[in-house]
């Protein structure tokens, strides 16, 4: 879903890329109101502030 193997990672940043996407992935998961795939998920929350806001929001993060 975020091309993780086509990223350069140096030290830390692997480690750091993978929490960050785990995250990530885990609010979109749990977001019930909005019907589709993961992927559609993620664009829609880069398209729409709003959308991204109230997913922030909902989170326990």
């Amino acid at each position: 879903t975020f091309r993780e193997d086509y990223s350069k990672k140096v030290q830390n940043a692997a480690r750091n890329f993978s929490a960050v996407t785990k995250m990530a992935l885990t609010i979109l998961k749990n977001d019930k109101v909005t019907k589709g795939s993961m992927n559609l998920k993620r664009l829609k929350a880069g398209w729409d502030e709003k959308y991204l806001s109230t997913l922030l929001q909902d989170s326990a993060f």
